[in-house]
C-alpha cells in the first residue's frame, strides 16, 4: 500500500522515531532509503514499506485509556483488533494505543507519558493496567483510571489478574511482493523480583487461515540512567514464505502474564514504528496513456503497479520535461514529430532495475496529407484504360478522385482504374484526407487520349468453287486503319492451312465439302478478325455416287455399287473381287468401311464411302453321344459352332474327375484318359465360348460314350 502522510509534521515525527544507525544495516537499508526519500518529496516515497504504522500523535490532550481494540490508525488507515486467548483475570491488563507510554527512538530510555509530561504526544501500542486493578490503588503507581503506560498489574498475592491477549494489525496486502521482513521499536522489561518466564510477548503471524507463533521477544535492557525504565530497542524478523504474494497477512503481538503476583508492576511491553517491507530488487515496467500522439500533445506515464520501489528515475527523450522522479509522471509534452524512447529506472535498497522502450512514443505531425499521384500511362488511345496510383504523403486514409471525361468519373479507391472513350486532354484531381483534414491536387491536361484507328479488313477470292485439284487464291483488302503490321490467314481443311501473306495463293482442298476462311489483321492500335463461313465449296464429281450401307451374316457376300464417274478405286481391296470395278463383290469377315475414289477423267475426283456390317449367327452344338471305335465315323467329340472367337471345353467322369480339356475348336476327345480307353458311360461337359461379336456363353451338359 502507498503511504499517505497528511502533513510534514507527521513525517518529521516519524523520522525522529527511527534509529538511523540500525536502519543502515543489511536488513533495514530499505527503510532508511524510503525515509530519506520522504525528506525530498512525499510523492516519491513509492511503495516501500508495504505496511507502516506509528499510530500517530495526540492533538495536545492526553489520550489515556485509548483501547487498541477498534483503534483506527491515522498512519496506516487500518483498524487494530484484540483477541483474548483463554480465560482472563477479573482485572486483566489491556492493550492500549495512547501516549501514556510515548514512543522513542532506538537506544533511548523510556519516559513517563502524557499524564506526567503533556509534551509527550507520540502514541505507542502497549499493555497497561485497567481501573480496579491492584495498580489502580497502588501508591507506587497510583493509576485509578488505568493505562498509566507500559505498566502492567502483576496480580497481587492472590494471583487474580492473569492476562493473555493478542493485538492484531489490520490486513496487510502483500500481493506482488516477496521476501518480506517485519521490523519495529519496542521495550519489554522487568524490575527486580519479577520472574522473566511468566511475563512474555510473542510475535505471531496470520496467513489468511490460521495464526502461528514466530518467536518470543527477548527482554530489552534496563535504562542505565534509571533502572526503573527500559531502553527502546529495534527488532526485525523475516516473515514466512506464505506471506509472499498473500493479500491477507496480519501481524500480532501476544502478551501473556500468568499472575503470580511477585512483580512490582512493570514495565510491560510497548511497540512503535511497525514496518513490513520487501528486500526484493524491484522490476521496472511501465505503460503510457497513449503511444501514438500528435505533436504538442501530452502523455501520462504509469509505473507498473506491482513494482515495489522507493525511487523512480524517468527519462523522456524528446519530451518536456525530459526527466521525472515521480512514480506516475503526467503531462509530458512531445512537441516535435518523430519516434521517441522512454526509460525508467526503479530502485530500492536491494538494487535497481531498468526498462527501456525504444521508439515507444510515436509523434505525428497531425496535418492533412500532401496529395500526389501518378498514372501508369498518360498518353493513350481512345477506348484505353489508365490505372492511377496514390503517392500522397502524410498518412492519407480517404481518397476522392475526379476524372472528368473518364469512366467512372469519380472514385474513392486509393488506386482506381479509369477508361477514356473519346480523344482529348483530361484533368485529374485527387483530394486526400485523414483525421486532421483534406487537401486537393490537380494535374491539368494530364491524360492525353489520341484517335487511334483500329484495323478493319476484308478479303475476296477470284473463284470460290472447284474440285479437289483446284488451287485457290485470296486477296486481303484494307478497309480502315492501314497499313497493317500483320496478316494471319486460317484455311481449315486446306493445304497449307495458314498464311501470313496479304494475298496467299495455291491453297488446295482434298475433300469435297464447304470450308470456312478466317483473316486476322493487326496494326499498332489493335486487331480485327473476319470469318467467312462456307466460303469455299469443293465438289469434284457432282454425279458420283455409291450404294447404301448394308448388313449381312458372316460368311456371306455383297455387291458394292458406285457410278457417275469414269474411273474407280476401292479400298481396302482385301475381300473384294476387284479394286477398280464400279460394282465389286465384297466378302468381308468383319464390319468394313469401303472408300471409293471416283474420277471424271479431267483431273477432278471425289470420294464416297459405304459401310458393310457383319451379322453373326452364334450357333453352338455338342452331340449327345459318340463312338470312338475306329470306324471313321463319330470317333471324336467336338464342340461345334460358328463365329467362335475363343473356347474352353472340359469333360468330367461321373466322379467329377477331369478327363479331357481343350481351348481349340479343332481338337476333339477320343474317349481316352491318360492313354487308356475309358469304359462306356455318361460323362459331363462344361464349355465357355467368346463369340466374335463380343458376347460370351457358358453351359453344362452330358454325353454318352459308346463302344
Amino acid at each position: 500500500m502507498l503511504l499517505d502522510f497528511q502533513n510534514n509534521c507527521k513525517l518529521t515525527h516519524f523520522l525522529n522515531r527511527m534509529d538511523y544507525q540500525l536502519l543502515s544495516g543489511k536488513i533495514y537499508r530499505f527503510l532508511l532509503i524510503a525515509l530519506v526519500s520522504l525528506t525530498m518529496s512525499l510523492n516519491s516515497f513509492g511503495q516501500i514499506p508495504i505496511f507502516f504504522d506509528d499510530f500517530g500523535s495526540t492533538t495536545g490532550t492526553c489520550d489515556s485509556s485509548n483501547l487498541a481494540a477498534g483503534f483506527s490508525s491515522p498512519t496506516s488507515g487500518g483498524v487494530w483488533n484484540v483477541t483474548p486467548i483463554g480465560g482472563q483475570g477479573p482485572n486483566a491488563n489491556e492493550w492500549f494505543i495512547s501516549s501514556t507510554e510515548p514512543g522513542k527512538t532506538s537506544g533511548v530510555c523510556s519516559q513517563r507519558g502524557c499524564k506526567t509530561d503533556p509534551t509527550q504526544t507520540k502514541r505507542t501500542l502497549h499493555v497497561g493496567n485497567v481501573p480496579g486493578s491492584e495498580n489502580a490503588s497502588s501508591a507506587a503507581v497510583n493509576c485509578p483510571a488505568g493505562d498509566c503506560g507500559a505498566v502492567y498489574d502483576p496480580g497481587g498475592f492472590l494471583q487474580t489478574t492473569p492476562t493473555e491477549k493478542r493485538v492484531e494489525s489490520p490486513v496487510i496486502n502483500c500481493l506482488g511482493v516477496s521476501n518480506l521482513v517485519l521490523a519495529f521499536n519496542y521495550i519489554l522489561g522487568e524490575l527486580d523480583g519479577e520472574i522473566s518466564n511468566n511475563d512474555n510477548v510473542f510475535i505471531e503471524y496470520f496467513n489468511g487461515t490460521a495464526w502461528t507463533s514466530l518467536i518470543e521477544l527477548p527482554k530489552t535492557a534496563k535504562c542505565i540512567a534509571d533502572t526503573n525504565f527500559a531502553t527502546w530497542t529495534q527488532y526485525s524478523i523475516s516473515l514466512p514464505a506464505s506471506a509472499d504474494n498473500n493479500p491477507l497477512v496480519k501481524i500480532g503481538f501476544r502478551w501473556r502474564n500468568q499472575g503470580l503476583g511477585v512483580g512490582v508492576s512493570g514495565p510491560s511491553v510497548a511497540i512503535d514504528s511497525i514496518v513490513v517491507g520487501s528486500l526484493d530488487v524491484p522490476v521496472a515496467d511501465f505503460t503510457a496513456s497513449d503511444t501514438v500522439i500528435c505533436a504538442g500533445d501530452t502523455v501520462n506515464f504509469y509505473a507498473d503497479t506491482t513494482t515495489i520501489a522507493s525511487s523512480y528515475a524517468w527519462t523522456f527523450i524528446g519530451g518536456t520535461p525530459g526527466s521525472s522522479s515521480a512514480q506516475n509522471p503526467t503531462n509530458i509534452v512531445f512537441a516535435n514529430p518523430g519516434t521517441y524512447s522512454v526509460q525508467l529506472i526503479v530502485g530500492s535498497p536491494a538494487g535497481t532495475d531498468t526498462m527501456q522502450k525504444i521508439n515507444y512514443i510515436v509523434v505525428n505531425a497531425c496535418t492533412p496529407p500532401n496529395p500526389d499521384f501518378v498514372a501508369n500511362d498518360s498518353l493513350i488511345c481512345e477506348r484505353e484504360c489508365v490505372t492511377f496510383t496514390d503517392l500522397s504523403t502524410g498518412g492519407a486514409t480517404t481518397w476522392a478522385w475526379s476524372f472528368p471525361g473518364g469512366v467512372p468519373a469519380t472514385s474513392t479507391l486509393p488506386n482506381p482504374s479509369v477508361c477514356y472513350s473519346a480523344p482529348g486532354l483530361y484533368d485529374v484531381t485527387l483530394t486526400a484526407g485523414n483525421q486532421y483534414g483534406t487537401a486537393s491536387f490537380t494535374k491539368t491536361a494530364y491524360i492525353r487520349a489520341d484517335t487511334c484507328p483500329l484495323p478493319e479488313a476484308d478479303f475476296i477470292a477470284p473463284i470460290t468453287e472447284g474440285c479437289s485439284g483446284t488451287p485457290f487464291s485470296f486477296q486481303g483488302q484494307i478497309i480502315a486503319g492501314g497499313p497493317f503490321t500483320s496478316w494471319s490467314w486460317y484455311f481449315p481443311g486446306g493445304v497449307p492451312d495458314t498464311s501470313s501473306l496479304q494475298n496467299p495463293t495455291g491453297i488446295l482442298y482434298t475433300q469435297d465439302g464447304l470450308y470456312d476462311v478466317q483473316l486476322i489483321v493487326t496494326n499498332q492500335y489493335g486487331s480485327d478478325t473476319i470469318i467467312k463461313y462456307s466460303f469455299i465449296k469443293i465438289e469434284s464429281v457432282p454425279t458420283g455416287f455409291v450404294g447404301p450401307d448394308t448388313a449381312m451374316y458372316w460368311g456371306s457376300s455383297y455387291q458394292l455399287t458406285a457410278g457417275g464417274g469414269i474411273t474407280y478405286s476401292w479400298s481396302p481391296s482385301v475381300s473384294l473381287d476387284s479394286a477398280t470395278a464400279p460394282n465389286p463383290i465384297a466378302t468381308p469377315l468383319e464390319t468394313t468401311v469401303y472408300t471409293v475414289t471416283i474420277s471424271d477423267g479431267t483431273g477432278c475426283y471425289t470420294t464416297r464411302q459405304v459401310v458393310v456390317t457383319i451379322l453373326h449367327n452364334n450357333d453352338v452344338f455338342v452331340p449327345n453321344s459318340f463312338s470312338p471305335n475306329g470306324d471313321g465315323r463319330n470317333d471324336y467329340l467336338f464342340l461345334r459352332g460358328n463365329n467362335l472367337y475363343g473356347i474352353r471345353f472340359t469333360v468330367y467322369d461321373r466322379w467329377g474327375e477331369k478327363v479331357f480339356e481343350t481351348t481349340q475348336q479343332t481338337t476333339g476327345w477320343d474317349g481316352t484318359y491318360k492313354g487308356k480307353d475309358l469304359n462306356p458311360g455318361v460323362f459331363t461337359y462344361v464349355y465357355t465360348i467368346n463369340f466374335d461379336d463380343g458376347s460370351t456363353i457358358s453351359k453344362t451338359g452330358s454325353v454318352t460314350l459308346i463302344r
